[in-house]
């Protein structure tokens, strides 16, 4: 199906004189929010509907599970609200941030894990460290490493802590993806998972 669609705009563009040729893509996948992912050697662009490149090739987007019609799961990066996830290695640890329709760094990766923006908003896991003393003997800052989940707005702004810190080790979780434990239930509603596994709901 979604080969299908990349050759429809190609022929529907060839008959109105402005077509724009693409050899040896691997993959094309479906429109969402107007742009289509193609994949080639294992790096990723997007496509207007005009068949036009409006983002090169990198390696850097963030892929998504996305259910078919047909019930088949596939995985690609997506556009939502004008925002596409990235990542970024920085020293050892991956970083995740966004960028717009243009290719541009928008949001730039700071937090530890994030979703796709769903009515202009997203869910961010991200690192807090507190200081808790001093070593004397190593001259060193003893801290408590954290990770909070907050909602973030299309420009990165916070708009809503989460209420659901947890100890943050980067041992364990080196290899790791800290997991979101919030999720949107409805416009305007989130529900977090607390420690004894329990929902809260929060409205913003």
């Amino acid at each position: 199906m979604k080969n299908l669609l990349f050759i429809i705009i190609c022929i529907v563009n060839f008959a109105l004189g402005n077509a724009q040729i693409m050899n040896d893509i691997d993959e094309v996948y479906r429109l969402n929010d107007d742009l289509l992912a193609i994949k080639k050697d294992n790096q990723w662009a997007f496509i207007n509907m005009k068949g036009e490149k409006v983002i090169d090739y990198r390696k850097d987007l963030v892929l998504t599970e996305k259910t078919n019609s047909f019930n088949h799961t596939d995985v690609y990066p997506v556009f939502n609200d004008g925002r596409c996830l990235i990542r970024k290695l920085i020293s050892g640890t991956f970083y995740y941030g966004y960028i717009n329709e243009k290719g541009e760094e928008i949001i730039k990766p700071q937090f530890l894990n994030a979703t796709n923006f769903l009515n202009g908003f997203a869910i961010v896991v991200v690192l807090s460290k507190d200081s808790i003393g001093f070593n004397e003997v190593l001259k060193k800052a003893i801290t408590s490493n954290n990770i909070e989940e907050y909602l973030i707005d299309t420009s990165g702004e916070k708009i809503k802590y989460l209420y659901n810190p947890r100890n943050y080790t980067p041992i364990v979780y080196k290899n790791k993806i800290p997991p979101i434990e919030s999720k949107f239930v409805a416009p305007g509603l989130v529900a977090v998972k607390t420690k004894n596994q329990k929902w809260n709901l929060h409205g913003f």
